[in-house]
């Protein structure tokens, strides 16, 4: 490994000079809090960096994407001007790399968690044993839509767990979902008692459809695509590298908030157990790695209890005296439970405007800084950009007002299509060659059949037919017009309140949706005796999933099974947008949201030649732009989401996304 000239972590000046931090000091965690636009996503990577180059392995999870730029360098220039030491910039580089892991997807380097595998558990207590089951039996019951806190998915979570523990003690092999879903159709007898009196039949059969949607489509990339995720290789100690590492998993090849909870409480769970196997020697004290989690408050609110919340608190309370240090950030501090986070002892805090956010961040830092307390609530709302409060009472008797470094990677956002040119030949090589093979044949194949809609089996077809097919490199798309300084506009006609508005728009991201694009023949027939065909070229537009036809009336997108006017008259994309032929790389799409599902053209063909006199030509892929609007309540913080299509800028119904 590398050698390490000190253990102080350079974060940025004070007006006495420099300010640094002793890793020992982040054994007890550390927490960064700040509104948009303060520079605490800055100071989170500041971090990152300065803990790296000392040597401590760190696995970042991002949400958003712009974690994963510190697999980019900055310029000279750039560093130049923001004043910062070259040699900072030198030693990273040479001693430091990133690596991005991207679930359920080969964009990056694809990583997967098999939950019924049970990695690690024979070494487990009995207690942590019990614990372990019941916390891969929450994550199940999470991501196949039960709410955990709702008696269905108590109950699911007791059954799933009771069956893991029995399949455990027998020595019973789990490959898949579908293995599950044999044992409850068929339960032994030791176990049929317990499960019985958790939940009827009609609840087992449900509990089994839901289980059983696991192995098709996209879900089932998450457990079989890529490379078993192990902390070993996020660490960096397999043997793979010999420089300090930094593992990005990129959340947004996930495509669901039950996805990401399943995967952060996967890799807490797997971190958990690693650091019951190696704890710190005797006597030894200091950080031996650490987690990082942006925008955290999703996964630890005060009252919903997500299946990640558990395993997090756990780490946050345990990973102290193993040397595994949480690091946390947000901009919604009070979205977090503050009983979550009691174990943190380092804060820096940049602005904060919202009552809700500053009482909660008073709340907790009473009992760290109670002499000034008054102090901290009165500078938050005037801060800076790139200034902070450290409040750091095992590091400093007083808070400290920072001006935080600037970095010596690059800040910005990375796109999807971005990721593969930041992985280098030989992490692709040592790591998923073999994996990437067997992807790039599981991209040609359909879905399985639903074994609860057999009858819609989806016919076989040439590899020509292949929504992304290899040979294949260009998709059409709808080309967006509406833009993202034009959403709080077009979003406040959908906000609760007359004048006052009780909600605000929270957050945005932009996101395709797959139609069907069909060429087609108008058949208009004309007299009754002398009758004359005249053949009218026209375009449909169809859902992907349900084949049910848009139109547009009064500048909204609508969909229905039949529209009950003549193909030509119907007002369409064709009418009011313009439509692009560009290459997939230049698109922000995962092809892999199709789960594998080839157009059908035939069944296409079938239904509308079924429902209107037409000859259908030809069917392929088109996306549409929409923009995905999170709408917080001002006074509860509670969340919704709606959707506004990028044509008109106006709601999108929320089913068709």
């Amino acid at each position: 490994m590398n050698k390490k000239i000190n253990k102080l972590l350079s974060l940025g000046t004070t007006t006495d000079g420099d300010l640094t931090l002793t890793i020992k000091t982040l054994q007890r965690h550390f927490a960064c809090f700040g509104s948009s636009g303060s520079g605490k996503t800055v100071a989170s990577k500041v971090l990152i960096e300065e803990l790296a180059r000392q040597g401590i392995p760190i696995i970042a999870f991002d949400p958003q994407g712009d974690i994963a730029s510190l697999a980019l360098i900055e310029s000279n220039e750039e560093l130049e001007k923001r004043g910062v030491e070259s040699s900072i910039q030198k030693d990273f580089e040479e001693n430091v790399e990133v690596v991005i892991w991207t679930p359920g997807s080969s964009k990056g380097l694809p990583i997967c968690i098999n939950p019924l595998q049970f990695d690690g558990i024979d070494e487990l207590s009995y207690e942590d044993k019990t614990r372990a089951f019941s916390s891969i039996a929450k994550n199940i019951s999470s991501l196949v839509g039960y709410d955990l806190d709702n008696d269905d998915g108590k109950s699911a979570e007791a059954v799933l767990a009771v069956l893991f523990e029995h399949c455990y003690n027998e020595n019973i092999t789990l490959f898949d979902f579908n293995d599950v879903v044999k044992i409850l159709g068929d339960l032994p007898k030791t176990i049929t008692t317990v499960v019985t009196s958790v939940g009827t039949s009609q609840f087992l059969k449900g509990l089994m459809k839901k289980l059983s949607l696991l192995t098709l489509g996209s879900r089932k990339l998450i457990f079989q695509t890529g490379v078993p995720a192990n902390i070993d290789a996020l660490l960096g100690k397999d043997g793979s590298t010999d420089k300090t590492r930094i593992s990005v998993i990129y959340l947004n090849t996930l495509h669901s908030t039950e996805e990401k909870e399943f995967f952060i409480s996967g890799i807490s769970q797997l971190l958990y157990r690693w650091m019951l196997k190696n704890p710190l020697k005797g006597g030894q004290e200091g950080v031996q790695c650490a987690m990082f989690i942006d925008e955290i408050a999703p996964y630890i609110p005060p009252v919903k209890v997500p299946s990640c919340k558990q395993n997090l608190e756990l780490l946050f309370r345990q990973g102290r005296k193993y040397g595994v240090s949480s690091l946390i950030a947000t901009q919604s501090p009070g979205d977090i439970d503050y009983k979550a986070i009691g174990q943190f002892s380092t804060f820096i805090l940049g602005t904060l405007n919202t009552k809700q956010d500053i009482d909660k961040v008073k709340k907790r830092l009473e009992s760290v800084a109670p002499k000034e307390i008054d102090y901290i609530v009165t500078q938050l709302p005037a801060l800076k950009p790139g200034h902070f409060l450290l409040v750091s009472p095992d590091e400093y008797d007083r808070v400290q007002k920072l001006s935080v470094r600037w970095l010596v990677t690059q800040h910005k956002v990375i796109t999807e299509h971005q990721l593969s040119a930041l992985i280098s030949d030989e992490h692709r090589s040592f790591y998923v060659q073999e994996s990437l093979e067997d992807d790039s044949q599981l991209e040609t194949q359909e879905v399985d059949s639903d074994p609860m809609q057999e009858s819609e089996q989806i016919e076989e077809q040439s590899p020509k037919e292949s929504l992304d097919s290899a040979n294949e490199d260009t998709i059409l798309a709808v080309q967006n017009k509406i833009f993202e300084r034009d959403l709080e506009r077009k979003v406040k006609r959908y906000l609760s309140g007359t004048i006052i508005k009780s909600e605000k728009l929270y957050k945005v991201s932009f996101k395709y949706l797959p139609l069907i694009k069909t060429s087609m023949l108008f058949l208009d027939q004309k007299g009754f005796f002398n009758k004359t065909i005249t053949e009218i070229p026209e375009n449909l537009y169809l859902d992907f999933k349900t084949h049910d036809i848009m139109f547009i009336k009064n500048d909204v997108i609508n969909f229905a099974s039949v529209v009950d006017i003549d193909p030509h008259k119907i007002m369409d994309l064709d009418d009011c947008c313009t439509i692009e032929l560009l290459n997939k790389s230049q698109v922000d799409f995962d092809f892999r949201s199709l789960g594998g599902r080839k157009l059908n053209k035939k069944k296409v063909k079938h239904n509308l030649e079924r429902k209107y006199k037409v000859k259908v030509k030809d069917s392929e892929l088109i996306i549409f732009p929409l923009w995905e609007c999170t709408i917080k309540n001002k006074k509860d913080g509670k969340t919704r989401m709606i959707m506004i299509d990028g044509i008109f800028g106006n709601i999108f119904g929320a089913d068709k996304t």
